[in-house]
């Protein structure tokens, strides 16, 4: 008995004094992070995600050191949907946070702030048009007025000065010397001067190149005015904002916010699955605007070129993009703060640059 129990004290010594066995580490979960096509947030090119909201979620992934795959959804119905079914741990792209969609998942804190805009399309006016139509104003019609007022003044001091030392040029009959002066006075702005005639009194002389100098400020004015005109009149739209939709035929995207506002407004919606679809619908004159999120507008005029879209009116309905989470996700707490750092460390504003400009 006295063995047994001494075996007993020596297996539980050895036990004891042997080292623990270590446990195996558990593997981290790759997050399943869905996201859906819209240019310049999140979009694909030779089989590589790009964009804003990519490059923001590899640099938040990274902070707090997860692994994690992309898939690819139509819309962002679709993204809610496989946040609320569990497909999906992380939702990425051009999300809006609205309280229909809070009550479903949870989001994190804002990283864009947004809001809609009117996309129209320019159509162009004749040269002739636009000139007349920036010519025949009130402005420039007293403009006008006053330059013939100076005119008449500056004729008649040509010729009061002139008549007895110039003669020839500006004769001395009262009738006869205003039309000479006044021949070149017209023929200095015109041209910038009168073939064989000018002024030799000293007085004379002062007063034309007053007028000569007042010439050419009207000149380079008048040049650089129509100029103006021309490059931003000569592309316009009867749609100035938001205000003249009502009545008229509008593209957005199905399930956006875009859509709702349209609807809760009373517009006629054509609602695309894509944005894409409703360029296409403008760009066919199937609807007079697009309403959707001011920066994917902005980034399609810019991108298109020479394009005669434009974006037009004063940005409304402001909105918040944020990413999406499941309800009650034990993530939120670790991506809130690593955006706080990256916008504290300027990331983000880099990102903004590098996506959008320096202006944005």
């Amino acid at each position: 008995m006295r063995r047994l129990i001494a075996g007993m004290v020596l297996g539980l010594c050895f036990f004891a004094a042997s080292p623990a066995r270590a446990q195996p580490a558990t593997e981290q979960p790759t997050l399943q992070v869905y996201t859906k096509p819209i240019e310049p947030f999140s979009f694909e090119r030779d089989g590589k995600a790009l964009g804003f909201s990519i490059d923001l979620w590899e640099r938040v992934a990274n902070k707090i050191g997860v692994k994690y795959e992309i898939h690819w959804v139509k819309t962002v119905g679709n993204l809610i949907d496989a946040l609320k079914s569990k497909q999906a741990d992380i939702a990425v792209a051009a999300i809006s946070i609205t309280a229909e969609r809070e009550a479903l998942v949870d989001f994190s804190t804002p990283f864009y702030e947004s809001g809609l805009a009117v996309l129209v399309k320019a159509k162009g006016q004749s040269a002739t048009s636009v000139i007349a139509e920036a010519l025949f104003t009130t402005t420039v019609l007293k403009f006008l007025l006053l330059l013939l007022g100076i005119l008449i003044l500056v004729a008649h001091l040509i010729w009061f000065f002139e008549r007895h030392a110039n003669g020839d040029q500006f004769p001395k009959p009262y009738l006869r010397g205003i039309w000479e002066s006044s021949w070149w006075a017209i023929s200095t702005i015109l041209s910038g001067g009168c073939d064989a005639k000018g002024p030799v009194v000293v007085v004379g002389r002062l007063v034309a190149a007053f007028w000569m100098l007042l010439c050419i400020i009207v000149i380079t004015y008048f040049t650089a005015a129509i100029t103006t005109i021309m490059t931003v009149n000569q592309l316009s739209s009867d749609i100035k904002g938001v205000n003249d939709l009502p009545g008229k035929q509008v593209a957005t995207v199905k399930g956006s916010t875009a859509e709702r506002y349209l609807q809760e407004h009373g517009m006629r919606v054509n609602a695309f699955d894509t944005i894409d679809g409703a360029y296409a619908a403008l760009e066919k004159d199937k609807v007079v605007a697009v309403v959707y999120d001011q920066p994917i507008l902005d980034y399609h005029v810019k991108m298109s070129g020479g394009s005669s879209m434009q974006v037009v009116g004063r940005l409304f309905q402001r909105q918040n993009y944020g990413i999406g989470l499941q309800q009650g996700s034990a993530y939120r707490k670790q991506i809130n703060s690593a955006l706080l750092q990256l916008r504290e460390e300027g990331v983000i504003d880099d990102l903004h640059t590098k996506w959008f400009g320096e202006d944005n």
